[in-house]
């Protein structure tokens, strides 16, 4: 078990760090590596040798290197730009985006399909968006297998679990798996154990966060919170991924902002054709389980946490997940060590 824990890039962004000093920035607080959005953000030029210096640097500094893929989903691009961008068009511009990344010396890309609002969108139904995106992938399929790369969809703020997995049944695991945060599930009615389970041997990343909810006149709100202080069950959480790849690298990612989930709202609701009552009561156990804790006095409430500024709490919030992160994975060492082979 080699598991090693760092940080992805969006956590620390608005400190506004070039690639190089983002490297430093990890070297100097204690972390195994770096998972950074994009190439472009390394060399906006793509250029495979600048590319390969930069994968040098981070190896002399032992450093992993994770990179992310612009989101395959050709619709969200056509509204971003304002043009009909068709799934080939969008297909033929990641090429070299992908070839860039595996000039990087990686084996993955995480990618994601939408953002919070996508699914909800009127214009273009979030199955068609997903039909889309497949398309774009399985176009890309036959240059990611001779680069020997897959693209690791995110547990985003629009998949659902069964929506995922259905589309690596489309495209075949050998071109994609999965990016598993462990705090967005909650954004999309899914219980993050049971979660795990199902995608653990498809898990190619990570984002590993904490998160809380609260309940709100509409429904819940959904926050982020340090590794270790919300209600995620992370160590059941982290033995499962791991068992399923013991070389899995988990990169810390942290941000400001509450999210509403009005589950109230039956039209909302209408958008998870799938979701089964005991998945949504789930969630609002969880839920019930951080009301009683704010009545305690045991949780912060989000509203108060919200208060403080993203760059006032960050380094905080960094620090603890880590040491939390690596206490959790020195117990797993140590129980894989005593379990009988």
């Amino acid at each position: 078990m080699t598991v090693r824990i760092g940080l992805d890039h969006y956590t620390i962004a608005h400190r506004g760090l070039s690639a190089e000093a983002t490297l430093e920035f990890a070297e100097a607080h204690g972390f195994d590596g770096v998972q950074f959005l994009n190439p472009e953000f390394i060399d906006r030029s793509l250029t495979p040798d600048r590319l390969a210096a930069f994968r040098r640097r981070a190896d002399e500094k032992n450093l992993y290197l994770e990179v992310g893929l612009p989101s395959p989903n050709p619709v969200r691009r056509s509204r971003l730009e304002e043009r009909d961008i068709t799934a080939a068009e969008h297909a033929c511009d990641l090429v070299r985006q992908i070839e860039a990344i595996a000039a990087l010396g990686c084996r993955h890309a995480r990618a994601y399909v939408g953002d919070r609002h996508d699914r909800f969108r009127t214009d273009v139904r979030w199955a068609v968006q997903r039909e889309a995106t497949l398309e774009v992938l399985a176009t890309l399929a036959p240059r990611l297998r001779e680069l020997d790369l897959q693209i690791a969809l995110e547990t985003h703020a629009d998949l659902t679990v069964e929506e995922l997995v259905a589309m690596i049944d489309r495209l075949g695991p050998d071109v994609a798996g999965v990016t598993f945060d462990t705090g967005n599930l909650l954004m999309r009615l899914d219980e993050p154990l049971a979660a795990a389970e199902r995608l653990a041997a498809h898990v190619l990343a990570t984002h590993v966060k904490d998160a809380i909810l609260a309940f709100t006149p509409r429904g819940l709100c959904w926050q982020a919170r340090p590794i270790g202080s919300g209600i995620i069950p992370m160590p059941d959480i982290l033995a499962t991924l791991i068992h399923a790849n013991p070389q899995l690298n988990l990169s810390i990612e942290l941000h400001p902002r509450t999210y509403d989930l009005p589950i109230f709202d039956k039209t909302w609701l209408s958008y998870f054709p799938d979701l089964r009552p005991e998945a949504l009561a789930g969630i609002v156990g969880l839920a019930e389980r951080c009301h009683r804790r704010f009545a305690e006095g045991t949780l912060v409430r989000p509203e108060v946490v919200e208060a403080i500024a993203w760059a006032d709490r960050d380094l905080d919030w960094i620090a603890s997940s880590l040491g939390y992160l690596r206490t959790v994975v020195q117990g797993l060492a140590r129980f894989e060590t005593r379990s009988p082979r």
